[in-house]
């Protein structure tokens, strides 16, 4: 149990504190906790949750895992208009850039690169398809009926890689009517938005709907006295599309397609920063919207995808078939240390394409006993074509071509039985198999009249990886609305080539024990819903990163073991039939229990601490120790059919490193957002939002290469929506 204990003494009370409080809410009589759905909207409570975490719809708090289920209504008051402004929403969630590429961190587990060819340890999914690209990670949001967040390995239903965790975003299927939502904005920094939702039925058990999303933005946050012109902006636009089809009483078909582009250089316009790596002081900024860098900075992305989903009642279950094909290209070009002397720049070409088949039969019933089976195939080819170049070459250019194939099946299967009305037991396996290849990774270091004077190739071409990994959950209900879980997860990663430096050997594969337990219920009439989950894991093998040499390269290992402990709480609460308030709050303690240098005595900048070279006992990158969010909303009739609603958001994460040396690092930050939104009838409204109020600067990515850089998020933000809705 020691892997629960909290290592400051007030957190250590809040959290005894908390589960006082939930101890005592359990006690509560039942008849005060059971009521159906019309009693809840009657009285003003909080409506059900329904997630579908273990692929079929449950009520939120009869799932053994720690979730956070955001609804559409929720994601558009605050103003979450892509994935990575989901950290505003879920605590132990984090983000940071490699790049254009979007890195998702759940509970300290991390990624360390986002180059081709790199897949999260957090899985993200789009209507229960596998997104293997982290450059697709990053969604734009229109038609979203919801999105879970799956805290902690997700090793059995859906295994791809989730050692983290799991995101899923459910888009809205067409109803049965004709509906028009519509939407255009203008905001600071000229940027002009619009959105555009359409559903109708096409004929009878047959409906069709389509979503388009973009922006331009005439105005960057920053400006660069280098290239004397304003930078970072971010000009994208999406569209997609379903249509669903009920061909029969027992069989429903769903077509998707989606196609996503943008030009930016948001995320490239790194900065100079300057941290003593001994004694950990800055000695210049370590934050700012502007940057002198020498070459221009951009990314041009243009990915697309087609899937189709069959669902078959067969009597005996439901047959589950899922179809997808993805392709992604990647175009980009930036300054990798971001100052007025042009030292070390990146131009490539990269891209993904992918072909994946899921097949699953899930029980149809589900007392005592409910299962599910099923196989996953993915087959996807990542590349790139890469040149560096800058000063720190002494003239010369380097050029590195990869080719990285993957083929990967799995077979899974699950089962829940009731050992009593009360307790049930829940137990996974899933078997992953990966084959990886190289078949095509060079570098060449090209000199100014164009000979190649040094010619680097991969040794070894192909790499098999099997693992087992699997699940055991105890749930115990307390009463209609309570519960409580306990879990065991073992959860695993691929090893993997590193496309940005074919010649190295294969990082090893990620394994992960995690341990949790937690308690979920609806309390106080329905009028407060709360969760509380406390977990320890243990990881073998971690990936890291590091950019050593010069020129710099960038290059993959493990760290021997993490070990990481922490309590996740969040709350909602009815205050008044008006008034809504959301919460959350997570503690974390992640370190590397292991991590020493190698034999060799090479120090890499940014992964072994100056001087002593060994990380053992440093906290590992991008996990802050506390982090907490509240949103409340208030809703205020007007007149026959009108409202007022008044929405506020805050968020605060403490400090905490990019890299392994704990040199880089983002201290504690303080986030604020609101909006204010009129609507004279049901057909339209005018919102006025804010975000970033404080106009704080922070940063989401610093790195150590050709000296150390920084990128910074957004500055304040604030503008006007006109919504129609038909």
């Amino acid at each position: 149990m020691t892997g629960f204990v909290l290592r400051k003494s007030g957190l250590l009370h809040s959290g005894v504190a908390a589960l006082g409080i939930a101890t005592a809410l359990c006690m509560l009589p039942e008849q005060a906790l059971a009521q159906d759905k019309s009693a809840e909207a009657d009285n003003g409570g909080l409506s059900e949750i329904v997630v579908t975490a273990q692929r079929r719809e449950e009520n939120l708090r009869d799932v053994p895992i720690s979730i956070n289920a955001i609804n559409s209504e929720s994601l558009k008051n605050l103003g979450v208009k892509d994935t990575n402004s989901l950290v505003q929403s879920v605590p132990s969630l984090n983000f940071t850039r490699s790049g254009p590429s979007g890195i998702f961190v759940i509970r300290g587990v991390s990624t360390p690169n986002g180059a081709a060819g790199e897949e999260g340890s957090t899985a993200v999914y789009v209507d229960d398809v596998y997104m293997p690209d982290l450059a697709q990670t990053v969604n734009k949001f229109n038609n979203i009926e919801r999105i879970e967040v799956l805290n902690g390995p997700q090793g059995t239903l859906f295994g791809r890689n989730a050692t983290g965790g799991l995101i899923r975003v459910i888009t809205r299927d067409p109803g049965e009517n004709t509906e028009f939502n519509g939407q255009i904005g203008y905001a600071n920094y000229e940027t002009i938005s619009g959105q555009a939702y359409v559903s109708t039925p096409l004929a009878e058990n047959v409906g069709w709907n389509i979503a388009f999303t973009g922006q331009d933005q005439g105005k960057g946050f920053g400006f660069n006295p280098t290239l004397g012109k304003r930078t970072r902006t971010d000009d994208y636009w999406s569209v997609r599309s379903k249509l669903v089809a009920q061909a029969s009483d027992n069989l429903k078909i769903t077509l998707v397609g989606d196609y996503y582009s943008t030009n930016n250089d948001f995320a490239l316009q790194l900065f100079p920063v300057s941290v003593n790596t001994t004694t950990r002081i800055p000695t210049g900024p370590l934050s700012g919207l502007d940057s002198p860098a020498a070459f221009p900075s951009l990314t041009r992305i243009r990915a697309w995808g087609v899937s189709g989903k069959m669902e078959l009642d067969a009597g005996l279950g439901t047959v589950t078939s899922i179809t997808s094909y993805r392709k992604l290209s990647n175009n980009s070009s930036f300054d990798v240390d971001g100052r007025a002397a042009d030292l070390v720049h990146l131009s490539y070409a990269a891209g993904s394409e992918s072909f994946q088949q899921e097949l699953r039969l899930a029980s149809a019933t589900t007392n005592p006993l409910s299962w599910q089976i099923g196989a996953f195939y993915l087959h996807n080819v990542a590349f790139q074509d890469q040149t560096q170049g800058g000063l720190g070459f002494a003239g010369n250019t380097v050029h590195i071509v990869a080719r990285g194939p993957i083929g990967s099946i799995s077979l899974f299967g699950e089962a829940t039985y009731a050992i009593t009305p009360t307790t049930h037991l829940t137990g996974g396996v899933r078997w992953t198999s990966d084959n990886r290849k190289l078949p095509i990774g060079f570098t060449d270091t090209v000199n100014a009249s164009g000979v190649v004077v040094r010619h680097l190739t991969n040794a070894l071409t192909e790499k098999q990886y099997s693992q087992v990994t699997y699940r055991a959950a105890l749930r115990q209900e307390l009463g209609d609305r309570v519960g409580l879980y306990a879990s065991v997860n073992r959860g695993f990663k691929s090893g993997q080539f590193n496309l940005q430096s074919p010649f190295d050997p294969p990082v090893r594969p990620v394994t992960i024990m995690a341990y949790e337990a937690g308690l979920k219920g609806d309390f106080l009439d329905n009028h407060l819903r709360l969760s509380i989950a406390g977990f320890h894991y243990d990881i073998n093998d971690y990936q890291v990163r590091s950019s050593a040499g010069s020129p710099p390269v960038s290059t993959l290992s493990n760290a021997a073991k993490v070990k990481i402990d922490g309590v996740d709480i969040n709350m909602e609460a009815a205050i008044t039939s008006q008034f809504r308030l959301t919460a959350g709050m997570s503690y974390l303690d992640s370190r590397f229990s292991d991590f020493g240098s190698p034999g060799s005595g090479v120090i890499a900048p940014g992964f072994y601490p100056a001087g002593n070279g060994n990380a053992t006992g440093n906290r590992t990158a991008l996990a802050p120790k506390f982090t907490f969010n509240a949103t409340a909303n208030y809703e205020l009739p007007v007149g026959d059919s009108g409202k007022l609603r008044f929405t506020a958001g805050y968020s605060h994460k403490s400090q905490y490193y990019f890299e392994p040396d704990n040199v880089l690092s983002q201290p504690a930050y303080d986030l604020f957002s609101g909006s204010i939104e009129y609507a004279p009838s049901e057909h339209i409204a005018v919102e006025l939002f804010m975000k970033n109020i404080g106009d704080e600067l922070y940063n989401v990515q610093m790195v150590t290469a050709a000296g150390q850089s920084a990128l910074s998020a957004e500055p304040r933000t604030y503008g006007v929506n006109v919504k129609v809705r038909y």
